[in-house]
């Protein structure tokens, strides 16, 4: 398998000499779509979700048993283990990006909806 470019949206000592999907995009226009259709989706692929009337200590709480569990020795050893990978989004990430995708003006929101047809 030959990989000619990777969509993450930033790169990796491990595979530098790799390029990124985003250094090919001619104009920020391009970059954008890029990010929005590809890295954005995927970063928001498999989201753990609360109802909203959870009160906003419980939130922060569970945020960071979550962040804690992402850490511990033996989780990480597990999930390797088990062929997981774990390259999880932080909540506050999440959000952002959630909340960014909701604010797309509709011009780009219709041209993103035409490529992913």
């Amino acid at each position: 398998m030959i990989i000619v470019a990777r969509i993450t949206p930033s790169s990796d000592a491990g595979i530098a000499k790799i390029p990124l999907a985003a250094d090919f995009a001619k104009t920020p226009k391009g970059r954008r779509l890029l990010q929005v259709a590809v890295q954005d989706r995927g970063s928001i692929f498999r989201p753990y979700l609360l109802p909203p009337e959870v009160p906003k200590d419980r939130v922060q709480l569970l945020k960071h048993a979550f962040s804690e569990t992402l850490k511990d020795s033996e989780f990480l050893s597990d999930a390797k283990k088990s062929n997981l990978n774990m390259d999880p989004v932080a909540g506050d990430e999440l959000e952002k990006i959630i909340s960014n995708l909701f604010r797309l003006e509709p011009a780009f929101g219709s041209k993103l909806n035409e490529i992913l047809r």
